[in-house]
This record gives C-alpha cells, structure tokens and sequence, in this order.
C-alpha cells in the first residue's frame, strides 16, 4: 500500500513540477505580417515606424491576458494608427516550445492561434476566420 501512495505522489509531483508556463511581463515587438494564400500583404518592412508591445499577464494555472498595443506611422506625413487589445487565452500546449491559444471571448472562440515559444522570441500566428489571412507577431523576450 505504502508503495501504491509513493508512486502516486512521485507522479503527480511530476506532472506539476513539469508544467510550462508562458512568460509573465512586457515585451517589445519585433515584427509583425499579414499575409494571404502564402503571400505577405502587408508587414512592418511596409510601414514608415512600427511599434509594438505585448503584455502578458497569468490569470489561473492555463489561463492568460494578453493586452497588444500597436503604433503604426505608414509614411512619414501619414496620420499614426494606435490601438490596444485586451484578450484572454486558454494556453494548450502541443510541446515543450509550441502549443494553441483559445480566444475566450465569444465571437472569438472558434478562432485559434498557435505559438512558438524560443528563449529570446515568442511568435504568435492567427488566422483570422472571416478572411483567411494569417496575422504573424513576434516579440522579443527579455
């Protein structure tokens, strides 16, 4: 019985201690790219200054709050665009670097996106269900 209870808990401290986590902080955008049937549309090499930032924030053990803040300048006598977004994610994990994002608003729940997770960057790609074009973002982790 005693080494019934002791492999129970060796594998559940396992389970536990190996979870992943996203990183938990601000991180400054690097680049960013819409692209439609395999060919970019527009990107940050299009536009006159870009700046961005992803925050994220963890709400429970695969739950999580992205907020984005976007500046966009197309050319240099063009009105500047900025717009923040605030949204939560379910993480799912698909590997030690990769896993889904679940959007946990309702209009956005059918929606998926996928991340890469690599020690200096985090890249987000979602498809944008309506129009079928992939949004690619990557920030830099410091």
């Amino acid at each position: 019985m005693r080494f019934i209870f002791f492999l129970i808990l060796i594998s559940s401290t396992n389970l536990f201690a190996g979870e992943r986590e996203l990183p938990v902080g601000t991180f400054p955008g690097l680049t960013f790219s819409l692209e439609k049937n395999g060919a970019t549309i527009f990107s940050n090499k299009e536009v006159h200054y870009h700046s961005s930032t992803l925050q994220i924030r963890k709400i429970s053990s695969h739950i999580y709050e992205f907020t984005v803040a976007v500046y966009l300048q197309e050319t240099p006598v063009s009105k500047a665009l900025s717009d923040t977004r605030v949204d939560r994610y379910t993480v799912i994990w698909k590997s030690e670097a990769m896993g889904t994002l679940i959007n946990e608003k309702k209009q956005y729940d059918k929606e998926r996106s996928e991340f890469l997770l690599l020690p200096t960057k985090f890249t987000i790609k979602s498809l944008v269900n309506a129009s079928g074009v992939v949004e690619t973002q990557t920030y830099k982790i410091e």
